[in-house]
Order: C-alpha cells, then sequence, then structure tokens
C-alpha cells in the first residue's frame, strides 16, 4: 500500500461524467490561459466568450428531450404499423378458433345432453296414460320443446315434475282444440 491510497476514503463513488467532462473543461480553459493568445484574437480571448457558444448549448438541452420525443412518436407508429398487420395476419385464424369453439360448445351440450330414444321413452314413461306426444324437438342451442295433447294439463304437469330429468320444462302456450288441451312446454339447455 502507498501512503495516497490509504488516505482516500474506499466509500466514495467515483465521479460521475458530468464530473468528469467539467473537469475537463476547467482543465482546457486552464490550458489555454497559459497560453498566449494571438495578437488579433487578443480582445476576444481575454473579454468575453464567443457569441455562438451560449445559443448552441441552449439548443442541445433543449434538443435532447425532442429528439427524445421524436424518437418515442416514431417507435410508437412503428409498433402501432406492426400491430395492425400482426392483427390482419392472425383475423382469419382467429375467426376459425371462435367458430371452432362454437362448434365444440354444441358438441358438448349434445353429448350431455340424453339421445333422443332415451329422451322420447322418458317421457312416454311420465306422462299420464290419457297425454299424447304431438312434437318433440330438441333446437340447435339445446332447448328442448315437447308438445302433449291431454285433457288434463295439470296432471300432465306434475307427472312431468316427478322425472328429474323433466323438472325443468315450463309453460309456454297452452291451445285448446278437439276437446284436448295442446299444452307446449320448454326446457332451457342446460
Amino acid at each position: 500500500m502507498t501512503p495516497d491510497a490509504a488516505d482516500r476514503d474506499p466509500t466514495s463513488p467515483p465521479p460521475s461524467l458530468a464530473g468528469r467532462a467539467l473537469g475537463w473543461a476547467r482543465a482546457r480553459a486552464r490550458a489555454r490561459a497559459r497560453r498566449s493568445p494571438a495578437p488579433g484574437r487578443a480582445a476576444t480571448a481575454a473579454g468575453r466568450p464567443r457569441p455562438w457558444i451560449l445559443p448552441a448549448i441552449a439548443l442541445l438541452i433543449a434538443a435532447g428531450p425532442l429528439v427524445t420525443l421524436v424518437g418515442a412518436t416514431l417507435l410508437a407508429k412503428h409498433a402501432q404499423r406492426d400491430a395492425a398487420a400482426a392483427e390482419a395476419t392472425l383475423a382469419p385464424r382467429r375467426a376459425a378458433e371462435q367458430a371452432r369453439a362454437a362448434a365444440r360448445t354444441m358438441l358438448a351440450s349434445a353429448i350431455v345432453q340424453p339421445g333422443p330414444a332415451a329422451l322420447l321413452d322418458t317421457v312416454a314413461a311420465a306422462m299420464p296414460a290419457d297425454a299424447a306426444l304431438v312434437r318433440a324437438e330438441r333446437q340447435a342451442d339445446g332447448t328442448l320443446e315437447l308438445e302433449v295433447a291431454v285433457s288434463d294439463p295439470d296432471a300432465l304437469r306434475t307427472a312431468l315434475r316427478r322425472v328429474p330429468m323433466l323438472a325443468g320444462l315450463r309453460d309456454v302456450r297452452q291451445q285448446e282444440g278437439e276437446g284436448r288441451t295442446h299444452v307446449l312446454l320448454r326446457q332451457a339447455a342446460p
């Protein structure tokens, strides 16, 4: 160890970039002061600084944020253009994925629900003896519609509510005709 190294504070940070630049400028100013000025420039060097230095420094200080702003704007425009191009490229794929998801949803609801034969067997077993099934339909969204001709609609509703699979059937319409009542029942998709 040298005596100079022992005297230095080990925790002091190295000088900053601005501090080094200021030290360099002072060293250059001292070096110029030591040199003798040329005879024609004696008044300019001894008096005030050159007139263009202050506006140039002000321009450099103001140009930093402006250049950053312009650069950020250009980068944002490029990013927006790239995002729009990617969106246009991916639009057909996204539409196909949505169509596949809708088809999967429809197939999943069809798989969960009992088949037509099982449904008709359940309805036939649950209906009163005097009831006749006029129409049974399962729509694309999974909604079940039954139209039943019966003499006593209340007895039909009570009989269908006893079966858990048909308990969700609700009256949509009743219509009198030919001595019997036609009841339209609908069950929402599960």
